[in-house]
Order: C-alpha cells, then sequence, then structure tokens
C-alpha cells in the first residue's frame, strides 16, 4: 500500500485544499503534497531497511522534476503530463529489457509465483507495456477533455483502479501456472 502513497497524498491534498477555499491553488497544493509523500515513502522504506528499487527511485524523480517544474511556472498540465510519462517509461523499460536485454522484468519479479513457459513469460510482459500504454493515452484524454476535479479523480479511481483490474485478470488468467507450496514431509 505504501507504493501509492503519494498518489494518495495528492489526491487528498487535492480535496482538502478545494473545500476548505483553496480550490483555484488545489492542483498545486496536492503536487507539494505529492512530493512531500514521495520523500516520505523512500524515508520510510529506508527506515525499515526495505530494498528501494530503480521503479521508486525513478517515480521519486518524476515526481520531484515535474512536481517542482509545475510548482514555478504555474502549469497544471505538467503534473498531468507527469502520469503519461510515467507509464511511457514503464512500458519502454519492459519492452527495452525484454529485447534488447533478454532480461524479462514481469519474470523477474514475479518468477517466484508463477511457474510459466518463456513464451507466456514474453507475452505477459508485453501486456503489462501495452498496459501502460493504453493508461498514458487516456491519462492525457482525460487531462484534455476533462475538469481537473474528474482527472484528479480518474488518477485515483481510472488509474490506481485500473491497474489493480488488470493485475486481478492476469492473476485468474494465469491461475492454473501459480506455484503450489509443498506440503511438509512428516
Amino acid at each position: 500500500m505504501q507504493e501509492f502513497f503519494p498518489a494518495f497524498a495528492f489526491v487528498a491534498a487535492y480535496f482538502i485544499a478545494g473545500r476548505i477555499g483553496y480550490s483555484a491553488q488545489a492542483i498545486y497544493w496536492a503536487t507539494g503534497a505529492a512530493m512531500i509523500g514521495v520523500i516520505l515513502q523512500l524515508a520510510w522504506m529506508r527506515l525499515r531497511r526495505r530494498k528501494i528499487e530503480k521503479k521508486h527511485w525513478l517515480t521519486a524523480l518524476l515526481i520531484l522534476v515535474f512536481g517542482s517544474i509545475t510548482l514555478v511556472v504555474k502549469n497544471p498540465m505538467i503534473i498531468k503530463w507527469k502520469v503519461s510519462i510515467t507509464y511511457l517509461v514503464f512500458a519502454c523499460g519492459l519492452l527495452g529489457a525484454q529485447w534488447l536485454g533478454s532480461i524479462n522484468p514481469i519474470r523477474e519479479m514475479l518468477g517466484g509465483a508463477f511457474d510459466m513457459p518463456d513464451v507466456l513469460w514474453r507475452r505477459l510482459n508485453t501486456a503489462w507495456a501495452l498496459f501502460f500504454v493504453l493508461m498514458a493515452i487516456l491519462n492525457l484524454i482525460v487531462a484534455y477533455n476533462f475538469s481537473e476535479s474528474f482527472w484528479v479523480g480518474f488518477k485515483l479511481w481510472g488509474s490506481l483502479g485500473g491497474t489493480f483490474l488488470f493485475m486481478a485478470a492476469q492473476i485468474y488468467l494465469l491461475r492454473g501456472y501459480l506455484k503450489q507450496e509443498e506440503p511438509p514431509r512428516e
């Protein structure tokens, strides 16, 4: 759940700022909250001695860079683009690692839970990359065609909800490949 702390901080700050009379600046309060949230997330992981993976550093970098630019130039579209750029970077990372580096990142993450042939691992990796491209496109469609508050809601329910649903669908479709725990020998 801590993976989504910056997003929750963003959404909460946006709606709180709007409720207490700062609706015109709510996106900027939310951006600052996401920036603080990602720093707190990394600090919490460090304190708990959890491994801070490349994806955490990349996400933090993108939030801090795009958040800073948003706050300096006072243009909310910059932070809205950050979401799509993050998705596209992840998609490129998945496909690039698979095609150029012969590494399947999804297999690296989920190999302990699933026992599948290589072709299915490649399909799963590609499916996640295509999902990220789709989410990047959807984010921009919502950012340019709907209100700011709708986009914030989409950021929470559409992006995070879509990711959870996609993940659940993958688990359902691949349930036959789940590794079975061996019963203890007596």
